[in-house]
């Protein structure tokens, strides 16, 4: 993988904007760009222009900082950010450059809508998430442990017993389902059943969830809420939410969450332990 210089006698005779949406944030050369789906030109259907096949752009940042050798302050969009930019190199379009993000209204409550919410009714269809806007219900989130409680949760807002272990078991993988525990390698400060990560942003899209909503951010329903909301709803094609939901093996979908959702290391994924998890999991409280 390679860095697309601009081209040094392009001078921007030829102008071509773009609206787009940020799908992923960790840049593998850490030069802070960001992968971008552009309207008009990137079909939003992954099959046919798979999140592997979009550009990476460059971001503007403010003059008031450094500018070189990582001085200054990171980049600070995230998975779902709407965001202008113009293309580098003109006609051929392939350096595009990100000038500023651009707000993002919702109609409605994005919890709401997330949880199928008759906007009449008020009523929740059988099977939708239980997330409300400024409580959980937790009739959901029962058992004797961790685990169980978890289980019950997601299969309870629509998750097949398959589905649900293979979250749980990476989960177990990730924090052990403490949803008090902070990462234990130095200066990551990774955070809950998750290991939501500060400098992804994740952590503080947890806090703002939390906060916004009146809830405890070191309570297992919590947390069980946030992950199953961003999952679902702040960018479910970057995550990969409807091909999980398709998903009927164990294995297939413990290795796909833990790929997409959690995406560790490759050095610390330790794929088989979680699918070990995953399994012990359904077998301990599936037809329970």
């Amino acid at each position: 993988m390679s860095f697309t210089p601009i081209q040094s006698n392009f001078y921007g005779d030829i102008h071509r904007w773009f609206i787009g949406v940020v799908i992923d944030v960790q840049d593998p050369l850490r030069v802070a760009r960001v992968r971008v789906r552009i309207f008009g030109i990137h079909n939003e259907d992954v099959n046919e222009v798979p999140e592997s096949s979009l550009p990476w752009a460059q971001v503007l940042i403010p003059t008031t900082e450094g500018g070189m050798s990582g001085i200054g302050r990171s980049v600070g969009l995230l998975p779902g950010a709407q965001v202008f930019g113009m293309f580098m190199d003109g006609e051929q379009s392939q350096v595009p450059v990100i000038m500023g993000s651009m707000p993002r209204f919702e109609q409605g409550d994005p919890i709401d809508q997330h949880v199928g919410r008759n906007s009449s009714t008020g009523a929740t269809p059988v099977g939708s998430p239980v997330v409300s806007n400024n409580t959980i219900d937790t009739r959901s989130a029962v058992g004797g442990s961790n685990s169980e409680k978890s289980f019950n949760f997601f299969v309870t807002n629509g998750f097949t017993p398959i589905q649900a272990s293979a979250i749980i078991g990476n989960l177990i993988q990730e924090s052990n389902l403490d949803p008090g525990v902070t990462s234990g390698f130095t200066g990551e400060d990774s955070f809950g059943i998750a290991q939501w990560n500060p400098a992804a942003g994740r952590l503080q899209l947890l806090e703002d969830f939390s906060e916004e909503r009146g809830l405890q951010i070191g309570e297992l329903e919590t947390q069980l809420a946030f992950l199953l909301y961003e999952f679902s709803t702040i960018n479910p094609g970057y995550y990969g939410y409807s091909q999980f939901r398709e998903m009927t093996n164990i294995t297939t979908a413990t290795e796909f969450f833990c790929d997409k959702y959690e995406a560790p290391n490759a050095r610390y994924a330790h794929k088989a332990q979680r699918v070990a998890h995953a399994k012990a999991v359904l077998e301990a409280y599936n037809g329970n």
